[in-house]
């Protein structure tokens, strides 16, 4: 599991401007990457400047090549692969801070009467075709990885709000804004909603905390009330209740339901199903045939 972007920092084929909360990445391949389990753990906008990428979500696919730009929402889990261009892929990554786009959702709201957000399930990107002047913007902020002055943070805000303002100058407009309440709607961010949305993505306590913006006891206990087990409990009961109807209804192998069920380790999962229902998953499966 790659959390980005934590894990990618230390990334040899990446550079990284970083200051008061802010980070942008600059990342280069020179060979066809492998698929990888992603984890996005903040607000992320990719543009792809050489090659194409794949992400694969649950429910769909998107190809993203050079001349376009995905946003990523924070806490979304996913598959991607870079595919082979001349060899080379390279992407320029915004990792938004919380605490701007929440203070600018904030004075956006004062400044325009926007309209309510369809009632819909969470959107989990948008892709998007660049604008001239996102194609300006892309290239000046490349410029800034050398930029070696005592004022950096203000000037990756200045960047960062740049990019804010000139997104919404695109054709997706409307569904930026959406997107945008989308993050900010508390009830997406419930202990609860959170769990079940990602039940079966393999992910720590800690990863759930984070996606609800809280501290893991903060989030530990939110959800015990509410649900009246702690969530380790929940989680590992729920992955043990699907892998036990896949292996009744489908002829996926054990290491396949293993991963859809959302565990990471077969020997672990065996166990588990084992102390939970008196035999292995390959015992229950021979009984049924």
């Amino acid at each position: 599991m790659l959390r980005i972007p934590g894990d990618m920092i230390n990334d040899p084929a990446g550079a990284w401007l970083q200051a008061g909360g802010f980070c942008f990445g600059e990342y280069r391949k020179d060979v066809t990457q492998e698929p990888r389990n992603v984890l996005v753990t903040e607000n992320t906008l990719i543009f792809v400047t050489k090659g194409a990428k794949v992400f694969r979500f649950p429910e769909s696919e998107w190809t993203v090549p050079a001349g376009k730009a995905i946003f990523l929402r924070k806490g979304c889990y996913l598959l991607c692969e870079s595919l082979r261009n001349d060899h080379q892929y390279e992407s320029l990554s915004v990792f938004f801070s919380e605490a701007v786009l929440n203070d600018f959702w904030i004075e956006l709201c004062q400044r325009e009467d926007l309209p309510a957000p369809a009632n819909t399930s969470p959107t989990e990107m948008l892709t998007m075709d660049m604008s001239p002047e996102l194609e300006a913007f892309r290239n000046t902020l490349i410029a800034c990885f050398d930029y070696h002055g005592k004022h950096l943070e203000l000037l990756l805000k200045s960047k960062m709000q740049e990019l804010i303002l000139l997104l919404l100058e695109t054709d997706i407009r409307g569904e930026l804004l959406s997107f945008l309440s989308q993050i900010y709607d508390k009830s997406q961010r419930d202990s609860e909603f959170v769990t079940r949305s990602h039940a079966f993505a393999p992910l720590k306590l800690s990863d759930y905390a984070r996606m609800c913006g809280k501290s893991l006891s903060t989030y530990k206990s939110d959800f015990g009330k509410k649900v009246g087990v702690s969530p380790g409990k929940w989680i590992l009961e729920t992955r043990l209740d699907r892998a036990h109807l896949l292996l009744q209804s489908t002829s996926k192998a054990i290491n396949e339901i293993c991963r859809d069920s959302g565990f990471n380790d077969v020997s672990n999962f065996n166990r588990s199903f084992k102390e939970r229902y008196g035999c292995a998953p390959g015992e229950l499966r021979a009984k049924n045939q």
